[in-house]
């Protein structure tokens, strides 16, 4: 695992929308313009059981979602990467991004492809902003946070 693609590996400061400008209207725009929009892989036309497919995933499909995120990591910052933590068993599991999955579900057509990873990003940013109105909504008083374990 690359450690600076991992999701889990983001500190608050690293994620903070308050600190991260984003423009969610360019997003499209964007992820188009990033080097790995221009050779989306193509998916073999082979069973997901098919070492081929196994190959496909941990070779070509993997190395393009990797490249994609150190793409949007340059543009955006290293908040980015959080776009493909995804429920379940996903590239990075147990997070709050529905529209990526992993290499082997998500990447499909080019078009169908790079509208999942823009979708993705936005939801992360989204959920990243919803937390951030959570932290306002309800602070903690570090001083007294031995108090408020159950918060």
């Amino acid at each position: 695992m690359i450690v600076d693609l991992a999701p889990r590996f983001l500190t608050w400061d690293d994620v903070d929308p308050a600190r991260q400008a984003f423009d969610g209207a360019s997003v499209a725009r964007t992820v188009r313009a990033l080097g790995p929009a221009r050779r989306v892989p193509t998916r073999p036309d082979v069973r997901f059981g098919d070492p081929a497919m196994g190959a496909w995933v941990s070779g070509e499909a993997e190395s393009w979602a990797d490249a994609m995120s150190f793409a949007l990591v340059e543009h955006y910052g290293r908040w980015s990467v959080g776009w493909r933590w995804a429920h379940d068993e996903g590239d990075f599991d147990g997070g709050p991004v529905g529209n990526w999955c992993c290499p082997r579900d998500s990447i499909t057509t080019p078009e169908e492809t790079l509208a999942r990873v823009e979708a993705a990003l936005r939801e992360w940013r989204e959920w990243l902003e919803t937390l951030a109105g959570w932290f306002e909504a309800y602070p903690l008083d570090l001083s007294a946070v031995e108090d408020q374990r159950i918060l």
